[in-house]
C-alpha cells in the first residue's frame, strides 16, 4: 500500500515538472525529447505521462507539428490546451468593476465592465451574476476566482478593512460568501497589490526589473511591492499604505497632512481652486479636472504649474523615503493621476534632487486594467499549483 502511495506521489511530482516546463515554454511547443531535457525525467516517464495528460485533455499535439514525409521520424510538438480550465477574475472599484474570464495560460478571453453598485453586497451579487453568465460562453470548467478589493483583506478574519470608497464590507465574511456562491479556489487581494502583479506580468522576461513598487494615484493613493517576484504584504498585510505617509510632523493642535491630502485627485482639484482664489492666474475654471490642470502646465498656466510643483514635490519626498527603506529598482505609477506622463516627469525631476541613485520611474501602460491583469496572473499561479493533482490525481483513483 505504501509503495503504491509513493509511486502515486512520484507520478504527480513528475507530472508537475512536465506541466511547469510546458508553462515556461508557452507559447512555444515542446517535443517529448525536449520535455525530457528540460525536466531531467527519463524519456519513458515523459512519454507515459504526456500520453496520460493528452488522454485527460490537458495537452495536445500542436497543429504545426512536423508532418509525415519529413526526413526521419517527425517529432510531435505538444502544447497545453488553454480551454481545459477557466477562472473568474475581477477588480472591484468604487464605482466600476472589471470582470473577466481567463483560460489555462492566463489569457483574458472575455472582459466586461459593469457598475459596482452602492455597497459591497451589491457588488458581489453583480460579480456572481455577471461571471455566471460569462462562463456560459466558454468551454471547460471554472477552477477558481481571483478578485481585487479596495481595502486591506485580513485573511485570518475574512474581513476587508479600510475600504473607504465602497461601504458595506463591515461584517461581511468575503471568502465565505464567495465560496458559497462560486466554484473553485477563492483568492482575495488588495487591488493595488494586484496592480503590482499586473505590472510584473507586463515586464519583459528578457529584461527583469528586480524588486519594484507600483504606486496607484487616483481618488486615493496606495502601493504594491514586489520583492523577488512575489508580493510583499508586510507582517499584518498592511504594507503599501503610502497615502497615509505624513509629509511633516504637525505642531500641537494642528491636523497632520498626509501624502493623500496633497497628491490624490480630489486634493489636486482643491489645491487648484485654492491657487486661483489666492490670485494665481489661470485660463481654466476653478473646478477643472486633473488632466486639464496638468495639460495647462505646458501652456504656462501659473495656477496649474504651482499645483503640479506642490504635488510632485510631495510625491518625490514620499518616494525618497521608500528608496531609503526598500530601495526598489523601479517605481511604476498607475491610476488616473499617476499614469499621467506630466505627473511622472515632474516627480522624476524632483526625486533626482533628493536621492543619489533614484529608481527608474514610469507611467503604467496597463491603465485601468492593471489589477485585472494581476488577478489573471494570480489565477494562473493557482492553476499551475493545483492542475496536475486534479487531473492526474483523478486518473489514479
Amino acid at each position: 500500500m505504501s509503495k503504491q502511495l509513493g509511486s502515486g506521489v512520484l507520478r504527480l511530482l513528475s507530472g508537475q515538472r512536465i506541466v511547469d516546463a510546458l508553462f515556461e515554454s508557452h507559447p512555444r511547443r515542446m517535443s517529448r525529447a525536449g520535455i525530457a531535457r528540460a525536466t531531467g525525467l527519463s524519456k519513458p516517464t515523459v512519454s507515459a505521462l504526456v500520453a496520460d495528460m493528452e488522454s485527460a485533455g490537458l495537452v495536445r499535439i500542436a497543429h504545426d507539428s512536423p508532418k509525415s514525409g519529413s526526413i526521419g521520424r517527425p517529432a510531435a510538438l505538444y502544447e497545453l490546451v488553454p480551454m481545459v480550465r477557466h477562472s473568474v477574475v475581477a477588480d472591484i472599484g468604487a464605482t466600476k468593476m472589471l470582470v473577466g474570464i481567463t483560460d489555462l495560460v492566463g489569457n483574458l478571453v472575455i472582459e466586461r465592465e459593469i457598475e459596482t453598485g452602492p455597497d459591497a453586497q451589491t457588488a458581489l451579487e453583480r460579480l456572481i451574476g455577471t461571471s455566471t453568465e460569462m462562463l456560459r460562453g466558454v468551454d471547460g470548467p471554472c477552477s477558481g476566482v481571483s478578485i481585487g478589493v479596495p481595502g486591506i483583506y485580513r485573511r485570518d478574519r475574512d474581513r476587508v478593512e479600510q475600504a473607504l470608497n465602497l461601504p458595506g464590507f463591515d461584517g461581511l465574511a468575503l471568502h465565505a460568501f464567495l465560496a458559497e456562491h462560486m466554484v473553485g479556489r477563492i483568492h482575495i487581494e488588495n487591488d493595488v497589490n494586484l496592480a503590482a502583479l499586473g505590472e510584473l506580468t507586463q515586464m519583459s522576461a528578457e529584461q527583469p526589473e528586480g524588486d519594484f513598487a507600483a504606486v496607484s494615484v487616483g481618488t486615493g493613493i496606495g502601493m504594491g511591492m514586489v520583492v523577488g517576484g512575489d508580493l510583499y504584504r508586510g507582517g499584518t498585510g498592511s504594507a503599501g499604505e503610502l497615502g497615509s505617509l505624513l509629509l511633516s510632523l504637525p505642531a500641537s493642535g494642528e491636523v497632520p497632512v498626509t501624502l493623500e491630502d496633497v497628491a490624490s485627485a480630489p486634493s489636486i482639484r482643491k489645491l487648484f481652486g485654492r491657487a486661483i482664489e489666492d490670485g494665481r492666474h489661470s485660463r481654466l475654471d476653478p473646478g477643472a479636472d486633473v488632466p486639464e490642470i496638468f495639460e495647462a502646465v505646458s501652456e504656462g498656466d501659473d495656477a496649474a504649474r504651482s499645483v503640479l510643483n506642490e504635488v510632485a514635490g510631495a510625491m518625490a519626498l514620499a518616494v525618497s523615503h521608500l528608496c531609503l527603506i526598500a530601495d526598489p529598482k523601479r517605481v511604476v505609477f498607475g491610476g488616473g493621476v499617476g499614469s499621467n506622463p506630466v505627473f511622472v516627469d515632474a516627480v522624476r525631476q524632483r526625486l533626482y534632487r533628493l536621492v543619489d541613485s533614484p529608481p527608474g520611474l514610469a507611467a503604467s501602460t496597463l491603465g485601468r486594467r492593471a489589477a485585472l491583469v494581476g488577478a489573471a496572473s494570480m489565477s494562473l499561479r493557482s492553476m499551475r499549483e493545483s492542475l496536475v493533482a486534479e487531473i492526474l490525481g483523478e486518473q489514479q483513483r
